[in-house]
């Protein structure tokens, strides 16, 4: 199940935005069947998707929030979009894009996390 709020699921479609040319210039340039054989195709296209998603999140997230004053209480409530994915903020995401891209890479390169 995927849970997402506001425009929190913009973190998948930022890493697919870097998939899909990564893999056409690793093609043309290293050979058919390279994309998925090299080690750092992939994990470099979760990292360029860190960029927008960090950038973005924070933008998004920083917007100050809307008071308004109830007239029968005057109390006020502050009302604020959230925008994020599996309830974590967005601008999150990119420092769990680059984790993950580095242990795709070092995995990819043959580093073991077992004993």
């Amino acid at each position: 199940m995927l849970v997402w709020k506001g425009w929190g699921l913009a973190v998948i479609g930022f890493i697919f935005l870097f998939v899909l040319p990564i893999e056409l210039l690793v093609e043309h340039f290293y050979g058919v069947g390279q994309y998925k054989a090299l080690p750092w195709p992939i994990p470099l296209a979760f990292l360029m998707g860190a960029i927008p998603t960090t950038l973005v999140g924070n933008m998004l997230n920083n917007k100050p929030a809307r008071i308004l004053i109830d007239p029968e209480t005057n109390e006020k409530v502050e009302l604020k979009r959230e925008h994020s994915l599996f309830w974590i903020p967005m601008q999150y995401w990119g420092v769990i894009l680059v984790i993950l891209s580095a242990l795709i890479y070092l995995r990819n390169i043959g580093f073991s996390f077992s004993q």
